[in-house]
């Protein structure tokens, strides 16, 4: 899958951006060429849409991304699909957990939370977007074009009146309560990053950068969450979410596949019919069949 924050870090020459520490701010054309595109952030990110449209895919959610649009992304993957005859252009703000739980435990002053959040927060948030923050993303435009370029000073602060402004926005409060949620936690839970995006192609290798641990280190963790290894757990997962997915949609074998994390349909056909003694084709229709027995 594609590193979209280490893309736009390693290309500056395609993507305009601007860098501070642990912080990296970018505004680009989007050059996705393929109708359909698996991506993730190793980061979490805040991305506003300039013009255009795409639509992005979550298992628990579709996203409809288009001018004006505002959310917040956890760290993890989605799939990005291409609106054909419309253009992209986004600004994009990446905050690691470490920065976000520093500003929360600086400024927790500042914000109060109304009641209590008892059910975690989606994967993405729409953020409500007033005049103010449209304010102050048509403000970072000209920062893109200055030379010399932004003092990494100046643009931490940026990065805080972001937040500042849409967490003084009472209609944001899932952002707050994810906020707070990050800086309770050291950092997001193994458990947690693989409940999340075990339906993506991700390496072992990409899981482990979004746990922000080395490969060993991961493997050790998970054997301690699950009891089991990383590629057992997950093969059994999206086994388990394909025959959901078969059971209750007409997408193509290769769809269910894909959208299942599995790299091919010609591997997938075969480790589904390991565990299900039959092929995914067969398996719709004694389903369709019968649906009480399955």
């Amino acid at each position: 899958m594609l590193n979209l924050f280490e893309t736009i870090k390693t290309h500056p020459e395609y993507f305009k951006q601007l860098a501070c520490k642990v912080l990296l701010c970018s505004q680009y054309d989007c050059p996705q060429q393929k109708e359909l595109k698996e991506l993730y952030s190793e980061h979490n990110f805040i991305v506003y849409v300039l013009s255009g449209k795409r639509i992005l895919f979550r298992p628990d959610h579709t996203y409809e991304m288009t001018e004006g649009k505002c959310v917040f992304s956890k760290k993890g993957g989605w799939l990005a699909q291409r609106e054909p005859g419309t253009d992209w252009r986004v600004m994009i703000f990446f905050m690691p957990d470490s920065y976000l739980q520093l500003f929360c435990k600086k400024y927790s002053a500042s914000f109060s939370t109304v009641g209590s959040q008892t059910r975690a927060t989606p994967q993405m948030i729409d953020l409500h977007i007033n005049e103010a923050t449209k304010s102050f993303f048509e403000s970072m435009m000209v920062y893109f074009m200055q030379t010399p370029r932004l003092p990494e000073a100046l643009l931490e602060l940026k990065f805080h009146e972001l937040l500042f402004t849409l967490l003084s926005n009472p209609n944001n409060k899932n952002l707050l309560f994810q906020l707070h949620a990050i800086t309770d936690h050291r950092r997001e839970s193994i458990s947690e990053i693989m409940e999340a995006n075990y339906t993506y192609n991700l390496s072992l290798k990409e899981f482990a950068r979004l746990t922000h641990l080395s490969l060993a280190s991961f493997k050790r963790e998970f054997k301690k969450a699950f009891g089991t290894t990383p590629g057992k757990w997950l093969k059994e997962k999206r086994l388990d979410h394909a025959g959901r997915v078969l059971s209750t949609s007409s997408k193509s074998i290769s769809d269910v596949a894909f959208e299942s994390g599995f790299e091919n349909t010609t591997h997938f056909s075969r480790v589904f019919k390991e565990k299900f003694h039959e092929t995914p084709l067969h398996y719709r229709q004694l389903i369709v069949a019968d649906p009480i027995d399955f």
